[in-house]
Order: C-alpha cells, then sequence, then structure tokens
C-alpha cells in the first residue's frame, strides 16, 4: 500500500443562506424532498458531489501553490476527503502528499523552510474558500432548480450557500527527516570441504555469532536456520580469524556436516550477529 502523509487537515462547512432558508420554508409548503429537516436531506442526497467539488475547486490551488516553489509535478500534493457528514454539511480532508514522512520531509526541505511553506497555506485559505463557495453555488443551484421545475417557488437566491473554510498546517510542521539506519559488514567468510572459516576484518569485537551450514545439489533461494548445519562462536576480536572442522556443525537430529561426497555442491553460509543476518553462497566442484 502507498504511504500517504498529511500536510494540512481541511474542515470545511456548508450551509444555506438565510435568503436560502427563507426560499425552503416555501419549498416546505409544497412538501418538497430537499426541503426537509432544513435541506439536510438535500446536502445528504448529493454528498458525493459536494466531496468531488472541494477537490476539483482546491485542488489546483494546492498545485499551483506547490509547483511554484519548484515542487516536482509526480509529487504534488492532493486533496483527499475522508469523511463527510450533516450538520449543516462538513467535510473533514488533508491535503497530502503520497510519500512516507521522511521522503515528504526531504522533498518538501529542498524546496522552502517548512514554517514559510505552513504560513503561504494557512494564507491560500481565503482563494480556496472562494473557489468552493463559487463552484458550490453553480451546483447547488443546478440541483435545487432541476428539483424544483414545474413548481410555484420564488426566484431561487443566487448566493444559496454559505462556507466555512479552516486550514490546520500543524502537520506540515512536525515533519521530521526518516532515521538512517545502518549496518557495516565487515565479515570474510570461507569454506572446504573440510573446515569453515570466518574472518572478522573490522576493529569491533563480533559477540554471539551464529552460524548455520546449509548442503544442497541445486542452487537454493529459501532458507531457515533451523534447517541447516549450526555451529557458533561466542567472540572474534577485530582482525581475529576463526576456524571450525565441519564436524563441529550439526543438525536439529545431531548429525555431523559431511562434504566428502565427490558430486559438486551448493554450500550456503548463514552467519548472523545482533545486527543481522548475512548469507554467502559458494559452489564447490567435484572433488
Amino acid at each position: 500500500m502507498e504511504k500517504e502523509t498529511i500536510l494540512a487537515k481541511l474542515h470545511v462547512t456548508m450551509a444555506f443562506s438565510e435568503s436560502a432558508t427563507t426560499w425552503f420554508d416555501k419549498a416546505k409548503e409544497l412538501d418538497l424532498w430537499f426541503a426537509k429537516e432544513q435541506g439536510a436531506a438535500f446536502f445528504s442526497e448529493f454528498r458525493s458531489t459536494w466531496d468531488r467539488t472541494l477537490i476539483e475547486s482546491c485542488e489546483p490551488l494546492v498545485h499551483a501553490y506547490f509547483r511554484d516553489l519548484g515542487c516536482p509535478q509526480e509529487m504534488l500534493p492532493r486533496v483527499r476527503v475522508f469523511e463527510s457528514y450533516a450538520g449543516s454539511w462538513i467535510m473533514e480532508a488533508a491535503i497530502t502528499m503520497f510519500a512516507t514522512v521522511g521522503t515528504t520531509y526531504t522533498i518538501l526541505k529542498g524546496l522552502s523552510e517548512l514554517t514559510d511553506m505552513a504560513d503561504g497555506l494557512t494564507k491560500l485559505k481565503n482563494r480556496l474558500k472562494k473557489e468552493f463557495t463559487d463552484l458550490t453555488t453553480r451546483k447547488v443551484r443546478d440541483h435545487l432548480l432541476q428539483s424544483s421545475k414545474a413548481k410555484s417557488l420564488p426566484p431561487l437566491p443566487q448566493h444559496p450557500i454559505v462556507s466555512d473554510f479552516v486550514i490546520d498546517a500543524r502537520p506540515l510542521l512536525s515533519l521530521t527527516p526518516s532515521k538512517m539506519m545502518s549496518h557495516k559488514i565487515h565479515l570474510s567468510v570461507g569454506i572446504s570441504r573440510d573446515a569453515f572459516t570466518l574472518e572478522n576484518l573490522g576493529d569491533d569485537i563480533l559477540r554471539d555469532v551464529r552460524i548455520g551450514l546449509f548442503k544442497s545439489h541445486s542452487q537454493r533461494n529459501q532458507w531457515s536456520y533451523a534447517d541447516s548445519y549450526m555451529g557458533s562462536v561466542s567472540l572474534l576480536s577485530g582482525h581475529q580469524t576463526v576456524t571450525k572442522g565441519l564436524q563441529d556443525f550439526r543438525s536439529n537430529a545431531g548429525d555431523s556436516l559431511r562434504l566428502n561426497e565427490p558430486n559438486s555442491l551448493h554450500i550456503d553460509c548463514w552467519v548472523q550477529d545482533e545486527h543481522g543476518i548475512y548469507l554467502f553462497m559458494f559452489f564447490l566442484a567435484e572433488a
């Protein structure tokens, strides 16, 4: 699933204007369905329309804002509606970027200071509100005119909708770089038909090293430590080499590893310490 990071939260409220409420009172007298509950039924009936309208009206402005900052086209943030519900009509939405938090931070930090970007988004509120209200007004009027066609009603108000628009850019300010985890591998592994060697090429001490050897006539692509011939090294100092005879490696059944057969063999070596698991793959030609 693709990661999504919220940059800013949007809380948008739609309500009918005072003049529209008066018009609805007349519609209610005619028992028109959309006038029920002071128009709440109308908002609910076309809920998907308001979700789309919010995206259609606001996303171009959001794109333009981030494009002017130099954001790559493929990473432009989107407007996404998470929830919408009655009361008059409320939509909870967000400006999001399809990337992990760390990647989002890296991209945006390269464009501008996050505090300046958050201020810019907050200042964009009035333009977003106007675009949303204008587009919503047109769609509300179209639906109401269609639903009240051939009814004896006064002219529909030119501005039936009022809206409130809140932008919370605190999520943008809370972005942090992802923590980079790293391991260094300083190991040299060798194997013959008689012995196994492990050399610590680094300066740090390796402790509690688990070793698993897998024997096969064909190349493997799956490994489980429990299926191997197992051995261990309790401590390996920096630049130290340890050699172990193959008879020291035993399976869960207690059998010792033997490579004295003449056929060619694939030998895989599982080396595990407190930092990770490392896999070394060898091919032993016919003896």
